[in-house]
């Protein structure tokens, strides 16, 4: 790794955590006015989520669905289509895999159902992700209108298909049939309760960051999202590149669904949409787009949901409160300039190091021009 794409790196994750140290002031002045009780609120909601190993245990088992739908918008960033499709494909995956794991009994020895039932949440992904791609680049569709329809028609019909396919009629609720053993993950790290999803989702993210920066295709992702004239010129296949991509993107956020049933759920109980898939989008906008960090990003927002929970179990404050906490963390992250020129001389600096005394001049010539510009 080159000194840049360190600085680049370190920048982002001191970004992440400024943004989040910025909201949480806010937060904990605001808490501090409006509750009774502000200051075991504040405790509560800082302190809460590691006040138990089964909290701490919560945290990570709620980072592992934000790992995999965080890195399926990474590869929708990357070449810069904004299809919104994981939502839908999260909850429809987990349907149909509990179908199939249903169907398929106790035949097959565990390891061989595990791989067999990731790899059909992953075709789930991949056949969902393809509609609006190929609508996008067949017909040049608004990915985002048609990626938002086909996310409500997933849920109906994950509904449908609970209802009228795998629903047990022995039970109160709406619930299919349960899952047999051999299709259930197991629960490690004793008292934390951490399902075994975790080493799926830590394989997921070394692979994609592989695929990122080490692979030609993730080279030629990242051109074309960054400028595709230049992909053009180069002669990069724009439409196989960015269809690719998206598929690639699915899968993740199948197999993600494929993990939360399998390791947290005794059979499938989803009536309504998760809300996974557009947590897995701020993921990725605090991850800025890279893989590395999304596990980093998931761990936070995992941080603050679980702590909004105990507050709200805990205290006087409704859980609503964390949308405004979260709010704040994505505005800051997203703006391209919040510790845009620390980067920058960053950069230039390192650039400067083993130049001659000439060099070093014209470029603290560059860094001061380039801060009298932002001024202007």
């Amino acid at each position: 790794m080159n000194k840049t794409r360190k600085i680049e790196m370190t920048v982002e994750l001191v970004r992440i955590l400024v943004a989040v140290a910025i909201a949480y002031v806010i937060a904990l002045v605001t808490l501090f006015l409006i509750s009774d009780d502000p200051i075991y609120i504040i405790q509560q909601f800082v302190l809460g989520p590691f006040s138990s190993v089964r909290r701490v245990g919560s945290i990570i088992n709620l980072a592992i669905p934000f790992t995999f739908t965080g890195l399926c918008f990474c590869f929708m960033y990357a070449v810069n289509k904004f299809n919104l499709s994981g939502e839908g494909i999260f909850m429809f995956s987990g349907c149909i895999v509990t179908l199939v794991a249903i169907n398929l009994g106790e035949g097959l020895p565990f390891p061989l159902m595990i791989l067999v039932l990731l790899i059909v949440g992953a075709v789930v992904g991949v056949v969902v992700t393809a509609i609006p791609a190929f609508l996008d680049a067949k017909f040049n569709s608004n990915i985002v209108v048609v990626s938002l329809m086909l996310n409500s028609i997933l849920v109906f019909l994950s509904i449908w298909v609970l209802k009228y396919q795998m629903r047990d009629p022995s039970i109160g609720s709406m619930g299919s049939y349960p899952l047999p053993d051999n299709a259930v993950l197991p629960n490690i790290f004793g008292k934390f309760r951490i399902q075994a999803g975790l080493f799926i989702a830590i394989i997921a993210v070394i692979a994609v960051a592989i695929l990122f920066y080490k692979m030609v295709f993730g080279y030629k992702m990242r051109v074309v999202g960054s400028n595709p004239l230049f992909a053009k010129a180069c002669g990069i296949n724009m439409v196989g590149t960015i269809v690719i991509a998206q598929l690639i993107g699915g899968a993740l956020a199948g197999m993600g669904g494929a993990c939360e049933i399998l390791g947290n759920y005794d059979r499938y109980k989803w009536v309504a949409s998760t809300q996974h898939g557009f947590d897995g989008l701020m993921v990725a906008v605090l991850a800025r787009r890279n893989p590395i960090l999304v596990p980093v990003a998931a761990l936070l927002l995992a941080y603050i949901r679980i702590g909004a929970d105990v507050v709200n179990s805990r205290g006087d404050i409704p859980i609503e409160f964390i949308t405004v906490i979260q709010g704040i963390v994505i505005l800051l992250v997203a703006a391209e300039e919040f510790m845009g020129r620390f980067k920058k001389n960053m950069i230039y600096k390192a650039a400067a190091e083993g130049l001659d005394k000439d060099k070093k001049e014209e470029v603290k010539e560059l860094m001061s021009e380039d801060g009298e510009g932002k001024e202007q």
